[in-house]
């Protein structure tokens, strides 16, 4: 539980993520081979959340009060004093939890009440429309901008520069095994990889699920493959999601050209990268 709540307080989990990562803690925990938070709406429970993932959405009939079967445990998720939905855990055999289970799911009940209140208590910040939160890197519109800026640039005054693509082949596949929180953490530490042998003129970027751009200032084409295979080389060592990461890059110094154009020859140099 310590762990957990350290865990969200560390990377400023809220709402709907908080209740992502408590479903995966519930099931680890107790066992079970799922767990859902549903809330309420109206006279029916709406999933919000759920280990293994589901789409949003799903209608169910379950009362918002504590209760236990065979195959499944709830608890309910107070707002002050009123129940607005339910934590629950299934397994596939019959009698699979306790009641220390049920006293587990309490304590768990309550860190979701707590993220509850701040969405509804606290007022959410501007949105960011040019950061991504995980990383704090520049998105894929952040992106655009500034690869648009030093194509002008280089047009205009011959400031070069070279870009490096970077794809975390394997990604998905291993969140799929794994979980979203380990996703989470291994992308966090490409990015913290990344930021560490850049420098403070180069510009880092996640454009994608498990995709990163690097573009980088007075860079030559060879200066450019430096920084990849350097980066490339630690998110090796770091063995990231059991290793099951194959990070691509593809680095290409810019002639004058199209975004697109820059972009494609910088997509043909990653793909032969992972060849």
């Amino acid at each position: 539980m310590i762990e957990l709540q350290n865990a969200i307080a560390a990377t400023g989990l809220v709402g709907d993520d908080v209740m992502i990562l408590v479903c995966e803690r519930a099931a680890q925990i107790t066992g079970a081979d799922a767990a859902a938070v549903l809330l309420t709406e109206g006279a029916e429970l709406t999933i919000r959340a759920a280990f293994p993932r589901v789409a949003p959405g799903g209608r169910v009939t379950r009362p918002a009060m504590g209760y236990k079967t065979d195959d499944a445990l709830g608890v309910p998720l107070l707002y002050g004093e009123s129940a607005v939905g339910v934590l629950e855990v299934t397994a596939k055999q019959a009698r699979a939890f306790t009641d220390d289970d049920a006293d587990t799911l309490k304590l768990l009940a309550q860190v979701i009440a707590i993220a509850l209140h701040r969405a509804y208590t606290f007022p959410r910040p501007p949105q960011d429309t040019l950061h991504d939160p995980l990383t704090g890197f520049g998105n894929r519109r952040a992106f655009d901008e500034r690869l648009q800026a030093e194509l002008t640039r280089d047009k205009r005054y011959g400031h070069s520069f070279s870009l490096a693509l970077l794809d975390l082949a394997g990604l998905e596949a291993a969140v799929d095994r794994q979980g979203q929180v380990a996703g989470d953490e291994a992308l966090r530490e490409v990015s913290r990889v990344l930021k560490k042998h850049t420098r403070a003129i180069d510009a880092c970027f996640r454009i994608g699920p498990d995709d990163f751009a690097l573009v980088m200032p007075g860079t030559s084409l060879e200066g450019a493959k430096v920084v990849a295979d350097r980066c490339r080389s630690h998110i090796e060592d770091a063995k990231l999601l059991g290793g099951s990461i194959r990070p691509a890059f593809g680095a290409v110094e810019a002639q004058q050209e199209a975004a697109e154009d820059l972009m494609e020859r910088a997509r043909v140099a990653m793909k032969a990268s992972a060849a």
